[in-house]
């Protein structure tokens, strides 16, 4: 029988002969001689360098050598460098952009400082042949190096070009020309290896990551409390209940065993016992606590990338365990015992256009904010605004959610509307405003220093609109009712659809808000599928019978105003007043507030203002409400102000920066005249278009506007840059 012949890979020889190369311990050598007396020793030199040393067999094939340690053998040097490739340990694939520019430039460095040595060396040694000369690689990679010394190169990284003087000595060449042939001349490589070995690699155990996973799953997944109170319930776990052992995953095989869990975070078991237990004992392992910053951003991280965290903590706890975490927000509405318990909010934008009581002809949509009680499924406040979801839209339906109602009885609209309270967990998207400083002062503030309930805001996942499906599906109700009821209304998002639904508006604000607040009452009192056929209205009164009657404080001027949007900086009292948006504010109710404190340092107060109208701020003291200042530029002979909103301000500050010499030679008083002109102008131009419109009946001038004249401006200091802001925004 033949026997199969066994062809060997190319460059691979069978034996070691004189000519071929070896690499072992990150360095390159060529076999010069074999010593027949020595059969296990082998001549060699190093590759750079031409070193003569002895090699013993013995070494080179010692046991155990695995990976990058056991030695490569080739037939060239080309051949070699194909295996040292292979065995390169494979660094992850990354984008240019992902490394450092430093990384990128000392790798082009690196890659062009070989390459012009090896060049150079290979020049001087066919010279050195051509002329039969005795020749070196030693020595020639010396004159190489000299050669090299002063040479500028260009690297390019990241679209910028960068000039480099080099200076190479001996042995960096040898740094330069191991990592080069390790890493196959690819720059990309090479920036990849000045990373360190555990880059994006947690230095946690196993058994570390399973016990921190597990105490988010149970009390940050379930009970939605902090990050920084999920980690002192995991530490006094640690340190009082298991004494530092925890299961160890990789003793386990392939699942964890779930009684184990429940054994090690029961009170009632002894710790003692399960490591009295051979079995049990074998599976735990002695671990210390993260962190609380690596705990709070493995959290956060968990949170943000849903698809990442998904992977990684089904692999380590379970599919089921992760849609236990992940889901919570379904889990919320059906464990709700009590009203207010559970609150959701969200926004919506009409799908109806209305049109604007002035000219009846301008459409534009609305934005609703709804509040809605995952207990009773009760509408707990709602506010309606032209804005998008804003500061002013969560603010403004908490504060029609807090009080008892009376805005359905102002429009004319019969029924109870019961439903109040502080929330005490309030779950809210993503969104801008809801993490503003307002929302969340605003949400302490509201307790009354522990009075009354405090308000725990709780943010949903991003990206996952279904953690919001009680209050979606309310509003898709609404929008199927407003489809067939509105004149305007868009039966589709197509935009021919929506161009004709704007162009048959005919509804004004006050008609769009009272249709939904009937449709609001109509919902309080319709049975409800998943309340057993009672209405949110029975199921709240049903609720507060067990709970009692939520308490609130008495609405007051003060309370009034903690519902404004706060600013982030504090102010201090001026000698012209508190300076805000470039304006300077003062009233009399103000005159005895403090200017310094005990210790001489000057007080800072917050301010809150309504956004619509900045002729006024609140200021708050510690919490406390310390009274209103009114804008001194904006004061009018009369007394009243002139209210003009923040958006409407800031364009005027930029539009004078570029327009000032518009307004030059002005005063004020003559701005003023300008401004009851120009509004009586427009007025009457208004009035003409009316008349000209067939079948419209003539308007009547107005009285007041023709008694209108001119009018002077308070006469307080103001400086250049507001005096030029007034001059633009009253021209």
């Amino acid at each position: 029988m033949k026997r199969q012949q066994q062809t060997a890979s190319p460059g691979r020889p069978k034996s070691l002969q004189p000519g071929h190369y070896l690499s072992w311990q990150q360095r390159v050598y060529r076999v010069t001689a074999l010593d027949p007396e020595q059969p296990l020793v082998i001549q060699a030199e190093t590759i750079p360098g031409g070193e003569r040393i002895q090699l013993a067999l013995t070494a080179l094939f010692a046991a155990p050598q695995t990976g990058q340690d056991a030695p490569l053998f080739a037939a060239s040097l080309e051949a070699l460098d194909a295996q040292l490739a292979q065995r390169a340990v494979p660094l992850p694939e990354a984008a240019p952009d992902e490394f450092p520019a430093s990384f990128l430039v000392k790798a082009q460095i690196i890659v062009q400082t070989v390459e012009m040595v090896e060049r150079l060396v290979q020049e001087d040694e066919r010279r050195a042949r051509g002329r039969r000369e005795a020749w070196s690689r030693t020595q020639a990679v010396r004159r190489a190096l000299a050669s090299c010394e002063g040479t500028v190169i260009r690297v390019q990284v990241k679209g910028t070009s960068s000039e480099h003087i080099l200076h190479p000595t001996f042995s960096t060449y040898y740094k330069y020309e191991r990592l080069y042939r390790a890493c196959g001349g690819d720059c990309m490589r090479i920036a990849a290896s000045f990373r360190r070995s555990t880059f994006r690699s947690t230095r946690l155990s196993r058994a570390q990551l399973h016990f921190v996973e597990m105490c988010l799953v149970l009390y940050y997944g379930h009970t939605r409390v902090t990050k920084t109170r999920a980690y002192q319930l995991a530490r006094e776990i640690l340190d009082h209940r298991t004494h530092g052992y925890w299961i160890d995953p990789q003793r386990c095989g392939q699942a964890v065993p779930e009684n184990l869990v429940t054994e090690l975070l029961d009170p009632v078991i002894p710790m003692q016992a399960l490591l009295d237990n051979p079995q049990k004992a074998a599976l735990l392992t002695r671990i210390t606590m993260p962190s609380r910053a690596w705990f709070c951003g493995y959290a956060t991280y968990l949170e943000s990338t849903a698809d990442t965290g998904q992977r990684l903590m089904a692999q380590r706890l379970g599919q089921g365990v992760w849609e236990q975490y992940h889901l919570v927000f379904e889990t919320f509405v059906h464990h709700a015992q009590l009203p207010l318990q559970y609150v959701f909010a969200d926004h919506w934008l009409v799908n109806a256009w209305i049109v604007d009581e002035e000219t009846r002809s301008q459409p534009s949509r609305l934005w609703l904010t709804l509040l809605i009680d995952a207990y009773s499924r009760s509408i707990l406040g709602m506010a309606l605004l032209a804005e998008e979801p804003c500061i002013e839209s969560i603010q403004s339906a908490l504060r029609h959610a807090v009080w008892h109602k009376s805005s359905h009885t102002r429009l004319g609209l019969d029924g109870e509307w019961s439903c109040y309270g502080i929330p005490q967990q309030l779950f809210l998207d993503n969104a801008w405003a809801h993490h503003s400083h307002s929302l969340e002062h605003l949400a302490r503030a509201i307790s009354r220093e522990g009075v009354y309930n405090a308000i725990d805001l709780v943010f949903r996942p991003p990206y996952k609109g279904r953690y919001g499906a009680i209050i979606e599906r309310l509003f898709r109700n609404f929008s199927g009712q407003i489809t067939e009821l509105v004149t305007g209304a868009m039966a589709s998002k197509s935009p021919q659809e929506v161009r004709a639904a704007a162009s048959r508006a005919c509804l004004l604000y006050t008609d769009m808000d009272r249709l939904l607040q009937q449709l609001i009452l109509t919902y309080q009192h319709t049975p409800h599928r998943e309340l057993g056929g009672m209405t949110p209205h029975q199921k709240w009164c049903e609720g507060v019978q067990t709970s009692g009657l939520p308490l609130i404080p008495a609405f007051t001027p003060e309370m009034d105003r903690l519902f404004l949007r706060l600013h982030p900086q504090t102010r201090q009292v001026r000698s012209r007043g508190i300076p805000a948006f470039g304006l300077n504010y003062w009233s009399a109710e103000l005159g005895g507030i403090a200017r310094r404190g005990r210790d001489g340092s000057p007080v800072r107060y917050h301010f809150r203002y309504d956004p619509a109208d900045i002729s006024r701020i609140s200021l708050f003291r510690d919490g406390n409400w310390v009274g209103d200042g009114r804008a001194r530029e904006l004061q009018r002979a009369d007394g009243t102000y002139r209210q003009v909103s923040l958006a409407e301000w800031q364009m005027a500050k930029r539009q004078v920066a570029s327009r000032a010499h518009d307004a030059e030679g002005k005063t004020p008083a003559e701005l003023v005249l300008v401004t009851d002109l120009e509004t009586l102008s427009k007025q009457r131009a208004r009035e003409k278009r009316a008349a000209q419109r067939p079948g419209a009946r003539r308007a009547q001038p107005s009285g007041e506007q023709q008694a209108q004249a001119a009018q002077h401006a308070p006469q307080t200091d103001i400086d250049e840059e507001t005096q030029r802001v007034l001059r633009f925004l009253y021209s």
